[in-house]
Formats: structure tokens, C-alpha cells, sequence
């Protein structure tokens, strides 16, 4: 593994730490539960929650959103270095690269074909 991946990994284990007492912190004094996976893929809503966090009255809470502030959209933060993924509920809505085979008609499954394998590919992705 590269040195710039052990780095990236421990940003990401420093930043999930962080994003988890924020979570902690917010549920305690506002009753607010963030989606720490969201925050981690989404600069939106990152930025979003360190803008509430900038606002808090509490100088904890504060202190947390400098902090992710400073690992995600930092000089080396993780929103700078590299394309953050895409939100999942975006992934999701993106078609599926190869349509599963439906269920075709009752009956027996085909024979699987003389290529040496014994396993019978008809029954794969299929209720038996």
C-alpha cells in the first residue's frame, strides 16, 4: 500500500471518530440525529452540517465542525483530494449495468451446457 493510502485512511478513521461525536453531541443537545455515511459522500450536506454546527451555541460542538472542516475541505481534506462518491440514493437510481435474467416459464431448467462445469447455471438467480 502506498503512503498517500495509509494517510487517506487515517483521515477517514479521524474524520468518522470526529463525525461521531457530532452525532453524539447534537442528539444530546438538539435531539438532531445526522446520517454520518451521508456526510462522509456528500460535500452538500457536509457543508450543511458544519454550517449548523458553526451556529451551535456550544463551544464542543463548534470546535467538532472546525475540525471536520478542516479534514474535509482542507488543503489535503477529503472533499479536495479526490471525486467523493456519488450518493447511494444517485447509484441506485443509475440503471443496472446487466439486467438480471427473470424467471422464465415453469418447468424443468435447462440442461447445463457440455463445457465441463457441473454446475447447472440454469438454477442461479432463481427460486428452486
Amino acid at each position: 500500500m502506498t503512503e498517500e493510502h495509509h494517510s487517506r485512511a487515517a483521515l477517514e478513521t479521524h474524520a468518522f471518530a470526529l463525525m461521531g461525536r457530532l452525532h453524539v453531541n447534537l442528539r444530546r443537545q438538539s435531539g438532531r440525529i445526522i446520517d454520518i455515511e451521508y456526510m462522509r459522500i456528500d460535500p452538500a450536506y457536509c457543508r450543511y452540517l458544519l454550517k449548523m454546527a458553526s451556529l451551535s451555541t456550544s463551544e464542543e460542538v463548534q470546535e467538532l465542525g472546525q475540525k471536520l472542516q478542516e479534514v474535509f475541505f482542507g488543503a489535503e481534506g477529503l472533499f479536495v483530494r479526490t471525486e467523493p462518491r456519488q450518493p447511494l440514493l444517485t447509484r441506485l437510481q443509475e440503471p443496472a449495468a446487466a439486467p438480471v435474467a427473470a424467471a422464465a416459464a415453469p418447468g424443468p431448467a435447462p440442461a447445463a451446457p457440455e463445457t465441463g462445469d457441473p454446475v447447472d447455471r440454469g438454477y442461479i438467480g432463481r427460486l428452486r
